[in-house]
């Protein structure tokens, strides 16, 4: 049934930013409000809102949308026109259209109607899925349960015998037998000068030698909830220079979480991290954001990034992780999630943080 409570949450935000009616695509977003997981592919699905409490949804007869208790339902076959039922139900002006759709839906219905205006419409359920509820927070919890135990599993298992994509898809079946749904990004494990790109992907043939760096990015969404979570460790050996920029992560990343309240800029999280490692001299490598929201997907508002002036509320579930690229040299990133609290933050990932050589 549509989450009334969720619901009444969307059209609030809804009529402060003066949108009268929201298209909503996104699958997440649709099982947020409904608990239904839709995934029509190339086919289109959507559940129109409007601000006086008016709830329509068109779904292709395929899927086995069910009715959902006081929203119209719309349903088509395959060969037949879902924009016009869309288009027909819409109010001449505005229309809120989902940031991630497909332009073939958007154009389509464009194309029913001329007296309507496309706007960007995400902002509404952005800031609502933003702020966690008791279940969700839950949910993260258990979440990062998991990625505690596949970072664990991972460190265990770093062995000169394992390439990186073997490690990598270790891991993966690790975290599909506790029960996350495999995503088709793999797993990041990053050996020696690999760990200085923020986002390389594990590869076939790549060994392990003493003194490398091994960089784990771990995530995975279980039971519709993502985790994600970092940690850089050593083979055998580190040598000063690794060491030092270690600890220079390390200690930005501790400066931001201790940062973390309702109140502050999510800019000015980013900032308290950054300073912590241009003052150390290294501010140049500092090549990423310092967090990005998580929830029912592994990349959501609000992030933490100097362009980002959303506010930390209670609720908010990020990621603070900066890092340190030295190409072709060494890179490192500490990652844990974060739900703001009352006074400070909750961090969900546990994994220690100290340096560690694996032997």
């Amino acid at each position: 049934m549509m989450n009334k409570e969720r619901l009444k949450r969307v059209i609030t935000e809804m009529k402060k930013l003066g949108l009268k009616q929201i298209l909503v695509s996104d699958d997440p977003s649709i099982f947020w409000l409904t608990g239904r997981i839709v995934n029509p592919m190339e086919r289109c699905g959507a559940i129109l809102i409007k601000d006086d409490g008016d709830v329509h949804a068109f779904m292709n007869n395929l899927f086995c949308f069910a009715p959902l208790d006081g929203v119209t339902m719309h349903y088509y076959a395959d060969g037949e026109n879902p924009y016009k039922l869309i288009a027909d139900e819409l109010v001449p002006g505005p229309v809120g259209f989902d940031k991630n759709w497909a332009s073939k839906h958007t154009i389509s219905i464009l194309k029913e109607r001329n007296d309507i205006i496309p706007e960007f419409g995400s902002e509404p359920i952005d800031i609502c899925k933003s702020h966690k509820d008791e279940y969700e927070r839950e949910a993260l919890r258990h979440a990062a349960k998991i990625n505690d135990m596949a970072v664990e599993f991972g460190i265990n298992h770093i062995s000169p015998e394992l390439d990186e994509l073997t490690l990598s898809n270790m891991i993966e079946e690790f975290f599909e037998k506790h029960g996350a749904v495999q995503d088709i990004q793999l797993q990041y494990v990053c050996y020696g000068k690999n760990a200085a790109e923020p986002h390389h992907g594990a590869v076939a043939g790549e060994m392990l030698h003493e003194g490398d760096a091994v960089l784990f990015d771990l995530w995975a969404p279980i039971n519709n909830y993502w985790c994600d979570m970092t940690r850089t460790v050593f083979y055998k050996s580190v040598s000063e220079e690794h060491r030092k920029v270690y600890e220079i992560v390390k200690q930005a990343q501790q400066a931001a979480i201790d940062f973390v309240k309702p109140g502050v800029k999510m800019s000015d999280i980013d900032a308290v991290a950054r300073k912590v490692i241009s003052d150390a001299g290294y501010g140049e490598y500092f090549l990423t954001r310092t967090g990005h929201g998580v929830g029912m997907t592994v990349h959501e508002p609000p992030e933490a990034s100097p362009s980002c002036d959303l506010v930390a509320e209670v609720g908010m579930c990020f990621s603070i992780e900066p890092g340190i690229y030295l190409k072709d040299n060494v890179g490192v990133r500490i990652e844990d999630l974060v739900i703001v609290t009352e006074d400070g933050c909750e961090v969900l990932t546990k994994y220690p943080k100290d340096l560690q050589v694996v032997e």
